[in-house]
């Protein structure tokens, strides 16, 4: 499993999933240098986070990110 690390809600943060510790809700972010929210679930301000590329491994770069490549594409 990857590496885990923690965010607080106000943090400017790249594209990831991020899990809130209270109530498990998913949180998934494509655009780069955004404001993570409280959790609209709970409320919570911390949530775990698993960056773009152990979501998917053909994302490299900020780039790759806002344009994915095509599924079955990669260039791995």
């Amino acid at each position: 499993m990857p590496e885990q690390k923690t965010y607080n809600a106000g943090q400017k943060v790249g594209p990831g999933k991020y899990v809130c510790i209270d109530c498990g809700k998913e949180l998934t972010l494509d655009k780069s240098e955004q404001d993570l929210r409280k959790c609209p679930s709970c409320a919570c301000e911390e949530y775990q986070c698993f960056p773009m590329t152990h979501i998917r491994p053909d994302i490299k770069t900020p780039a790759d990110a806002k344009n994915p490549p095509k599924r079955g594409k990669s260039n791995m």
